[in-house]
C-alpha cells in the first residue's frame, strides 16, 4: 500500500545536497537496490560544467521510487547527507529545452 493519500505525480526523485564529486554511477549503485532505474541525470552548471549539487533518479515503478525515498532520505553518499523528494513534473527533452530557450532570447543591436 502506498504511503501517500494520492499517488505521486511521477516515478522521478529529486536528490539534493550532493557532493561535487558524486557521479551518476554512484547514484545508480545506491538507488538501484530498490528497483530498476530508467535514468539518472546530474545537471551541470552551464559555465563551469561542474555538477550543481542535485540529481534526478527515475524509476520504472512508483513503488520502487517510494521505497528508495523512504530508505535513502538523509543517507550519506560520497560524504554528504542527501535529501530526496518526488520531482515536480517530468524531465524535459533537449528539443523542449531548446524551444524554451528560443522564446526568452532577446537580441540587442548597437550601432556605432
Amino acid at each position: 500500500m502506498s504511503r501517500y493519500l494520492c499517488p505521486p505525480p511521477n516515478t522521478s526523485l529529486f536528490v539534493r545536497n550532493m557532493a561535487d564529486d558524486t557521479r551518476a554511477k554512484d547514484l545508480w549503485r545506491e538507488f538501484g537496490r530498490y528497483g530498476p532505474i530508467v535514468d539518472v541525470y546530474v545537471p551541470l552548471d552551464f559555465y563551469t560544467h561542474r555538477p550543481r549539487g542535485c540529481a534526478y533518479v527515475q524509476f520504472e515503478d512508483v513503488h520502487n521510487a517510494e521505497d528508495a525515498l523512504h530508505n535513502l532520505y538523509r543517507k550519506w553518499i560520497c560524504g554528504r547527507q542527501i535529501e530526496i523528494q518526488f520531482a515536480q513534473g517530468d524531465r524535459k527533452t533537449p528539443n523542449q529545452m531548446k524551444a524554451k530557450e528560443g522564446r526568452n532570447v532577446y537580441c540587442l543591436f548597437f550601432t556605432l
